[in-house]
């Protein structure tokens, strides 16, 4: 198969869980065979040529590229990468009805993937969640929608590596999302050792960090890690965290537990499903529930060495791999 990406949008920060995950399923695509093109904004491929086309996540302007690119090649495919901070509900009035494009001129990235649904013929989604959304909020039919769940990017780790009573999180850090504050406050709170690693974004997020932070002998910022210290970290590390206010699926989270580590997760949204009742939730909004959680993690563990195992068993890139391949040429008549 001949494959072209392309990412709807612009990515500043360097590791984007959007650009994250296309760059892992060309990886994944390319071991098994497939060619996969990643275009740009300045290229003029034959884009006939491909056997598939997939755009990852949505802008404004989405119903606009949809729609030329599928005059080009009908073999499009959508992976939205859907995380929304609202419920379904809400969220389908800001897709279907925020707009008045046809009339006014007016619209939103939301409103304009409600304009893009009739071209994709396949929608790629990497949770029940997700399937939802596209499914309720988009009025997608179930037959056109295929869940194919995010793997785990790095090398499987023989054994079970030597683990230190830290918590570490790694992130965009100053992302609301991410739930950096809360993270820091529980530290604070309950004492146990947090050491932090991610992108900040100039000055001025260096110093929102240090503020939180403080005199804080307990909690460290690490850096923008490498991918050898990504992998140390995740090796060392008793507990990762992730207590996001919303998360698609959460990488390091899925990578961590690869890796040995204990697993703190928030309780909204679609991460909890990959986990299978082997990661200890919590309210994202709860500084005590976040502090007892990984205090309990740490102190007395949950489910590793098994989590491990069930991660490797269930997200492997290879398996992964061979069923997107699978199902995109099933539905492309290949």
């Amino acid at each position: 198969m001949k494959y072209c990406f392309v990412i709807a949008r612009q990515c500043v920060a360097p590791k984007g869980g959007i650009k994250v995950q296309a760059e892992m399923w060309k990886t994944g695509l390319e071991k098994l065979g497939h060619t996969v093109m990643m275009a740009g904004s300045w290229d003029t491929p034959d884009w006939s040529s491909f056997d598939a086309i997939i755009i990852f996540d949505y802008a404004p302007g989405i119903a606009h590229l949809a729609e030329s690119l599928a005059k080009e090649n009908p073999h499009l495919v959508i992976a939205p990468i859907i995380d929304p901070s609202w419920s379904a509900c809400i969220y389908k009035f800001f897709v279907k009805y925020w707009g008045a494009k046809k009339f006014l001129g007016l619209s939103s990235r939301f409103h304009d993937l409600w304009l893009a649904r009739k071209f994709p013929c396949l929608w790629l989604v990497r949770s029940e969640e997700e399937r939802h959304m596209v499914n309720y909020a988009l009025e997608i039919p179930q037959d056109k929608i295929v869940k194919i769940p995010l793997h785990y990017r790095i090398p499987p780790l023989e054994g079970f590596p030597e683990k230190e009573d830290f918590c570490f999180h790694a992130s965009r850090l100053k992302s609301a999302n991410k739930n950096v504050p809360r993270l820091i406050e529980a530290a604070r709170k309950y004492g146990f050792n947090l050491k932090l690693a991610g992108h900040l974004m100039g000055d001025s997020e260096r110093v929102w960090l240090n503020g939180l932070i403080g005199n804080a002998k307990n909690i460290e910022y690490v850096g923008e890690v490498s991918e050898a210290e990504l992998l140390d970290y995740y090796k060392r590390a008793k507990v990762l965290a992730l207590p996001s206010l919303f998360e698609g699926v959460g990488m390091v989270a899925l990578e961590g537990a690869a890796y040995g580590c204990e697993i703190v997760l928030t309780n909204f949204g679609a991460p909890k499903e990959y986990y299978d009742g082997r990661a200890i939730l919590v309210d994202p909004k709860s500084v005590d529930e976040i502090g007892q959680g990984i205090t309990k993690a740490i102190k007395e563990g949950f489910s590793q060495p098994e989590l491990k195992t069930y991660i490797e068993n269930h997200y492997s890139e290879r398996a992964l791999m061979h069923e997107l391949n699978e199902k995109i040429s099933a539905s492309i008549g290949i």
